[in-house]
């Protein structure tokens, strides 16, 4: 058999791109460099919070792609006893409790945030995009200064909960807890209102509206970073403490201990439904917007950034070169040099996993069949570990950052093949960051994580991103 290589390079001058071959090998290698990469950095769509376990919030200013301020809008979820508050009561605590997500991305040495909580100025509603900017009110009703997001497995928390009629110590998730203004809460659940206006769940939602989670950007400093909150039934939401005269006289007068927890996030008979939503500002550097305004031109650099913020299109224009010639394509993988050392890079950080998806004829994404873990397998761990069962063979799809070699690669011989046997008609897909804690490989943009990738795309180097074809010639009768 005649084994042959093609190496297709993202340049418009190919020339300079492929592998040397040794002139020994030349009978069981051939070498084509004819075939090309076209690639350009394109802004991603938008998403919802609800349809991730967990959602981005923080503030990055990235000096080479730019500023990323993702805010959370949260619901006060209306509990099946509405706490109503007497003027002569004393509250004891208000607290804000999100559990953390799994993902990171950011500064981890010197962070220090200085964080604010609101209300909102319109009822909170569901289903929102990231893109929503919401009305906010002006007071601020609660603040905490932290100086990293514990976030990790081994940031439990230790705190004091009520237990069978007593207070008991006891660790738990990764949290962060805020304390809310008691006086706010005192008025807002007031006995002074009305009561047919919280008998229901609309009427509650119009008057409690939700809270406003941000970032005091006039406090921040360096680079900052980005987290991910997470909806947990009977953990996300508020907890109150108050102590109040039972309204009875004589012997029968008490001060009663009222416990009442306003959930963000119920369990419901489809499983668990979230009510905070990331609500994202972006501001771009010049490179950055320069390609978003003009997707023509060749760029020596493409930029990728989460959450749901820019990804990279990918076009192969001369495959078609390679149809009509009876040849089994063995192994084809796309390999991505991230740019490091970038003059005044203060970040100096890609994101620890990238994703890969094709849109079909009427422009809707879809996975390529080699990552396509809808049905094929349900796990994602990696380059080397995350394999499903596809034409009777295991394959690792790919996308995690080696950094040893400062690289992504993909396995893409699937999604080859069927181009060239037209089971699939377009040859163009799209690269973006996804969640590392995401068990499958997402084709739509991502929510639950915060990372960005420069990818080297400069001509006349060794590190430009290239696709390597291996392929078998079949013997024609």
């Amino acid at each position: 058999m005649l084994i042959s290589l093609f190496v297709l390079g993202a340049c418009t001058n190919p020339s300079g791109i492929g592998l040397d071959v040794d002139p020994g090998d030349e009978l069981v290698g051939v070498l084509t460099d004819t075939l090309t990469l076209e690639a350009v950095t394109v802004a991603d769509d938008s998403a919802r919070s609800s349809s991730f376990a967990q959602t981005t919030f923080g503030w990055l200013d990235d000096p080479i792609i730019g500023k990323t301020v993702a805010d959370l809008a949260l619901a006060i979820g209306r509990p099946t006893t509405v706490p109503r508050i007497r003027l002569d009561a004393e509250i004891d605590s208000v607290i804000l409790v999100l559990p953390y997500g799994t993902e990171y991305f950011g500064d981890t040495l010197r962070p220090n945030f200085t964080l604010e909580v609101l209300q909102l100025d319109e009822a909170y509603t569901d289903g929102e995009y990231a893109t929503k900017q919401w009305a906010v009110k002006e007071e601020v009703i609660g603040t905490k200064t932290v100086g990293r997001f514990a976030y990790k497995e081994t940031d439990s928390v230790s705190i004091i909960t009520h237990v069978d009629d007593k207070d008991t110590l006891l660790k738990d998730i990764p949290q962060l807890r805020i304390a809310l203004s008691p006086a706010f809460f005192k008025e807002l659940l007031s006995e002074a209102v009305d009561s047919a206006t919280l008998s229901t769940e609309a009427g509650f939602n119009n008057h409690v509206r939700g809270l406003y989670l941000r970032v005091a950007e006039s406090e921040m400093t360096g680079v900052g970073g980005l987290v991910t909150f997470q909806g947990v039934a009977n953990k996300t939401g508020i907890e109150l403490t108050y102590r109040q005269p039972n309204g009875e006289e004589g012997e029968d007068a008490a001060i009663d201990t009222v416990r009442a927890f306003l959930p963000t996030t119920v369990q419901g008979n489809s499983g668990t439904f979230r009510r905070l939503t990331s609500s994202i500002k972006r501001t771009y550097t010049a490179d950055v917007q320069a390609q978003l305004d003009n997707p023509d031109a060749p760029y020596d650099a493409l930029y990728l950034q989460a959450p749901a913020g820019l990804r990279t299109r990918v076009h192969i224009p001369y495959i078609d070169e390679l149809k009509d010639r009876n040849i089994a394509i063995n192994k084809a993988e796309l390999v991505l040099y991230t740019s490091n050392d970038i003059p005044g890079d203060a970040l100096g950080l890609h994101a620890p996993r990238l994703t890969l998806y094709r849109e079909d004829i009427a422009g809707q994404r879809q996975p390529v069949p080699d990552g396509d873990s809808r049905t094929n397998g349900g796990s994602f761990a990696g380059d080397t570990r995350s394999l499903w069962y596809r034409y009777g063979n295991w394959r690792a799809f790919g996308g995690s950052m080696d950094e040893d070699q400062n690289r992504y690669v993909f396995h893409l011989t699937s999604y080859i093949q069927d181009i060239l046997q037209g089971k699939i008609n377009s040859s163009e897909f799209f690269i973006a960051p996804a969640a590392v804690s995401d068990n499958s490989v997402p084709y739509f943009p991502v929510l639950n994580a915060g990372g960005r990738t420069i990818i080297n795309n400069a001509d006349g180097t060794e590190w430009k991103m290239k696709l390597n074809i291996y392929y078998t010639q079949r013997s024609v009768d």
